[in-house]
């Protein structure tokens, strides 16, 4: 009888350790998958940050030689290359935004 009561001891520890691994094992897969996705939402804030920059600069190259023509009286350069470089940044821009919504969903 005593061997009865220590087997049913012993399978209730195990069954215990085997529910606390199971649990620990939950809680860092749902660790890992957090961690993966903040880590991903911080790569997309750095993109969207480096194109902010780089449309500011595009922006600030359009706004100094239409201020250049103006003060000279003459006609603006052609910018064509500048302005698809803003349209193609604003499109990557909010693209990006909306991934970076998508993941905080």
């Amino acid at each position: 009888m005593s061997e009865n009561r220590n087997g049913d001891f012993e399978k209730k520890v195990n069954d215990m350790v085997d529910d606390l691994m199971k649990k620990v094992n939950d809680v860092a897969k749902e660790v890992v998958t957090r961690f993966d996705s903040e880590k991903e939402k911080a790569q997309i804030r750095s993109e969207i940050g480096h194109n902010s920059r780089d449309l500011t600069k595009a922006y600030e190259k359009l706004g100094r030689a239409y201020y250049e023509s103006v003060s000279k009286g003459e006609p603006m350069e052609d910018m064509k290359d500048t302005m698809e470089m803003i349209r193609s940044k604003e499109l990557l821009v909010k693209l990006l935004n909306e991934k970076l919504d998508n993941l905080d969903r």
